[in-house]
């Protein structure tokens, strides 16, 4: 165990136990009613966070990302990264009817997320 995890445990030990004590000395009818308004004031904050937290979430751009015949296909960002097709002069690259991850072929790249310093070859 590290010193925080140890310092996290008697943090939480100590602001129980003085929890414990503030409502014993108020008294049950007091701390029954305080208790009430805090778990109000919890609830409705618990209910933002939620809220908030499934607005942030990011949604799903699409189907995965194609890669074919000596391309780079990536939802992220692509940095010094290149792509040589050898064999034609045209590469294609595209979107796949289903699928449920990157696909890549003939020398090709893709990825759901960033690219950087790669590099895909397609020969004859």
């Amino acid at each position: 165990m590290t010193l925080w995890q140890i310092l996290r445990w008697v943090g939480a030990a100590v602001g129980l136990g003085a929890l414990i004590l503030f409502f014993a000395l108020l008294g049950l009818d007091r701390a029954d009613q305080l208790s009430s308004v805090l778990s109000l004031f919890f609830t409705v904050a618990g209910f933002v966070l939620a809220v908030v937290s499934h607005l942030r979430q990011q949604p799903a751009n699409g189907p995965s990302p194609v890669a074919r015949g000596g391309s780079i296909a990536s939802r992220g960002s692509v940095r010094g990264s290149k792509a040589i097709d050898t064999a034609s002069t045209s590469a294609s690259s595209g979107w796949p009817s289903t699928g449920t991850g990157p696909s890549a072929d003939s020398g090709s790249i893709a990825a759901d997320g960033d690219v950087r310093d790669s590099e895909a070859r397609r020969g004859s």
